[in-house]
């Protein structure tokens, strides 16, 4: 026995996970695809400089120099797992590296310069990540449930943000507020048992005189250019760029869901035009819908509250008050059929509102179900803010790096909910968190454990010149002191 280590169990289930996720759906050919390599850590100068004498060399007839300085790099795979873990720590990054407690010993430079590499596709790392997990999950569970695309919104806040790229006022939805930062737009997938977001973008305003930050040019023929120009795109056009590319990476789906903000007729339309059906909620506005009276038989141009007060409403405690089929006109005069569904508002038993479903061969009750899945987007929103620290990590002006920043929250989001799904665990994501927190902390006190018996075994054997027989000896002594549940970690070496 050379060290104690070689008898200490130091697993840990949940750190394991990190790691079995990070092998089996990222991999380093995966990020090579993604364009996110090694990165230089240090350079050192070799102390002897000497000529390169092989058979190439000799063929070419010259004499090649070696380099006389040494790269040490830190691998891609590396950095990326640190930058998940580093979510689950108690200090900063920041404050980690002034400590000398980080995970590795590179420098401080080069983790934060892994978030600022040029040709590093984040968003493409993001859905190929998201889409290995859905293929993988979707291969084990049966083909009876119904899988959707939800869409949706949120602040991601930058206090001052004069400094940071394409930082500009947008409006909150949640408060009803402009303020200062982007707009996070997510894309996320759900099978009613998980959630996973499988592409995010942060929008910017696109009007000048809201822009806070600057707004360098950069070529759009690179990657961080048409990151730029997408983060200038209506919301809108982006949901449905999302929907595409959700189709073209594999990712099964039955129904487009979101909110009242993105359920305009043209959305509709587009998106019925790509073969996708939408759920969504409708405002009470004065867009107006073709709608056919029962009794009479007559077409009119009507908005919601119009075609609900001209209907005759369901009876008695029903799931829902009234459902109708209308045709919804796009802007260049597309028509596609709908079904209206209106059901009570749960805040105020008096009042009600409105759902649109484009595949009318859906039952009312069914519409209703479906779109219930939609706040599984509201937790994701509320689980990275809170926990996984989207909003407090990162303080970066670059907008690549926010990016990047964005991205490594929702793998971490992602490691969780997957280890929830297929544990069958009935603990909450939250308390997942928890138990990865603690477990990097009992890894710092494992280690320092470990070290110092070592070091005072060390100190034994070099002192009293005893043999490894008397050590093993000493050891097992040692071990039958200790508690049960301590007692339990160690494996007794075996004394000759």
């Amino acid at each position: 026995m050379k060290s104690i280590a070689e008898i200490f169990d130091n697993s840990k289930e949940l750190l394991d996970s990190i790691s079995n996720f990070m092998d089996k759906y990222i991999g380093s050919s995966l990020l090579r695809k993604c364009g996110i390599t090694k990165i230089v850590d240090s350079v050192t100068e070799k102390s002897v400089y000497e000529y390169a004498d092989n058979p190439i060399s000799r063929l070419i007839g010259t004499t090649v120099k070696e380099s006389k300085f040494l790269e040490k790099c830190v691998s891609a795979g590396q950095l990326l797992t640190d930058k998940i873990l580093a979510g689950f720590t108690a200090a900063s990054p920041y404050r980690m590296f002034e400590t000398g407690n980080f995970f590795r010993d590179y420098k401080k430079d080069t983790f934060y310069r892994f978030d600022l590499m040029p040709k590093a596709n984040w968003e493409r790392l993001q859905q190929e990540t998201a889409a290995g997990v859905i293929r993988d999950l979707e291969s084990q569970t049966d083909k009876k449930h119904k899988c959707a695309l939800i869409f949706d919104d949120s602040l991601y806040a930058r206090t001052g943000g004069k400094g940071t790229d394409l930082c500009g006022k947008v409006f909150d939805h949640n408060d009803h507020r402009i303020r200062t930062g982007y707009r996070m737009m997510t894309g996320g997938w759900t099978n009613s048992e998980i959630f996973l977001p499988f592409s995010q973008i942060l929008l910017t305003t696109r009007d000048e005189n809201l822009m806070t930050g600057p707004d360098i040019p950069v070529d759009r023929r690179t990657i961080r250019g048409r990151r730029r120009a997408a983060a200038k795109e209506k919301g809108t056009d982006t949901v449905c760029r999302m929907v595409k590319e959700a189709k073209k990476a594999g990712i099964p789906f039955d129904f487009v869901l979101f909110y009242t903000w993105f359920s305009n007729p043209v959305q509709l339309v587009e998106l019925k035009g790509m073969d996708v059906d939408t759920i969504a909620m409708i405002k009470k506005n004065s867009t107006k819908y073709l709608w056919t009276d029962p009794e009479t038989g007559k077409q009119s141009r009507l908005d919601v509250k119009e075609i609900y007060s001209r209907s005759k409403k369901r009876r008695g405690k029903s799931r829902y008050l009234l459902s109708v089929n209308v045709t919804v006109t796009g802007s260049e005069g597309n028509a596609i059929l709908a079904k209206l569904v209106y059901a009570r508002n749960r805040s105020n038993r008096k009042d009600w509102v409105c759902f649109v479903c484009t595949d009318t061969s859906l039952s009312e009750r069914e519409i209703l179900e479906t779109y219930m899945l939609r706040w599984q987007i509201e937790t994701y929103f509320k689980l990275t803010k809170s926990y996984l620290k989207l909003r407090t990590e990162c303080h970066s002006t670059s907008y690549d790096a926010l990016t990047s920043h964005m991205v490594v929250v929702a793998i971490r989001y992602m490691i969780l909910a997957v280890e929830r799904f297929r544990n069958s665990d009935s603990r909450s994501l939250e308390d997942l968190f928890y138990g990865v927190q603690r477990e990097i902390i009992n890894e710092f006190i494992d280690c320092a454990i470990v070290l110092m018996i070592d070091t005072l075994l060390g100190s034994i054997r070099e002192y009293y010149n005893a043999s490894e027989t008397q050590i093993a000896e000493l050891v097992c002594l040692f071990i039958s002191k200790l508690p049960e549940n301590w007692k339990n970690r160690f494996q007794i070496p075996k004394v000759a």
